[in-house]
């Protein structure tokens, strides 16, 4: 079995024992067929059962076929089934573009907490997606001038404002439990490293001549990975886990490219400024609809829960306290006022 392409990138045919997907992710593969048709072959895919909270009992996680080479032929039991790991960073696409430098790079530490609405939240750098009452391409699109300050596409947006035409490193340092496909839309992204949590910013990374392209990378726990892209598709672009809970959870941030390009060559469709009518969206100013960076109206929250005993900890703990010693005095106070109540029983035996 030889790969072929991923996420759309024609690659140069390496040969695997198996492929691994994640969500969004996609492979192409070629499978040479024997010369004979003396058996036939099972192949099988499994979820990765790591994935789940909990396995439902009805799910069925590993789904059997048969290449038949002859219906009266046995299946063959030979051999093992090899799980050697497919590692899509050592691929080489087809086209090859040689290892981009960067102009501007953002660390990206990824955590899953629970915040002040008491969900379990997704985060890049302590901070959950919150979708602002303009969406940003609007933002970029209306605002002038202040379509370059970060501050204008809200607080929660996890917005980064990028210049056309600038090489664009993001290292993503994976601290949750779990894995995630990270996805990155308007761009293929160059692979160029990865390695264990966290990465060492002082490492000078050493990418393959002609990197790996694609659009999805999975990230394990505890991992880190380095991508690198050109900024020259304007526009605002998502980069977020392809997780569906995840992206409900706020796993997302944006990259907001080239806006001073995005309003000179870009024209959004006169039916999607309906559409956003009809929905009550509106198209126009900063995150909150509103001019400059007054976000007045902006919804906000929620937070992470704050460290440290707070006001609110303090006075918990102290209404604990107040309460147990209530509760102990008046068990005492009941105690020494029914001590009379009681007389001592002594039996006729004594």
């Amino acid at each position: 079995m030889r790969v072929i392409e991923v996420d759309g990138v024609d690659t140069e045919a390496a040969e695997v024992g198996n492929v691994r997907l994640a969500a969004a992710q996609r492979t192409s593969v070629l499978v040479t067929a024997h010369n004979n048709t003396s058996n036939n072959y099972i192949f099988h895919a499994d979820m990765d059962t790591d994935m789940f909270d909990a396995i439902p009992d009805e799910l069925v996680y590993n789904s059997t076929g048969l290449v038949e080479y002859n219906s009266k032929a046995n299946v063959w039991k030979g051999g093992e089934t090899d799980w050697s790991a497919f590692d899509d960073i050592v691929l080489t696409p087809y086209t090859k573009e040689t290892a981009l430098g960067f102009d501007v790079s953002y660390t990206l530490d990824v955590h899953f907490n629970q915040y002040t609405d008491a969900l379990n939240h997704g985060t890049f750098n302590n901070i959950t997606y919150v979708a602002p009452l303009v969406p940003s391409i609007f933002t970029a699109l209306s605002t002038g001038k202040d379509a370059l300050k970060q501050e204008v596409y809200g607080p929660q947006t996890n917005a980064h404002v990028v210049e056309h035409l600038q090489e664009v490193q993001l290292v993503v340092n994976n601290y949750d439990a779990g894995n995630h496909p990270f996805h990155l839309h308007g761009h293929h992204f160059q692979m160029i490293e990865r390695g264990p949590a966290p990465y060492d910013s002082t490492h000078n990374p050493q990418p393959h001549t002609a990197p790996m392209r694609r659009d999805t990378v999975m990230i394990p726990s505890m991992e880190y990975v380095i991508l690198r892209f050109r900024a020259d598709n304007p526009g605002t672009w998502l980069f977020h886990c392809h997780i569906e809970w995840h992206i409900e959870g706020g796993l997302n941030m944006v990259i907001v490219e080239a806006p001073d390009v995005m309003q000179q060559r870009l024209h959004v469709p006169k039916q999607i400024y309906n559409h956003c009518a009809s929905a009550g969206i509106p198209t126009s100013g900063n995150a909150a609809g509103r001019k400059g960076v007054d976000l007045e109206g902006l919804p906000t929250g929620p937070f992470p829960y704050p460290f440290g005993w707070t006001r609110k900890a303090k006075g918990a703990l102290a209404g604990c306290v107040i309460a147990a010693l209530i509760g102990i005095l008046a068990i005492i106070w009941q105690g020494w006022r029914g001590k009379d109540k009681y007389k001592q029983v002594v039996s006729e035996a004594d």
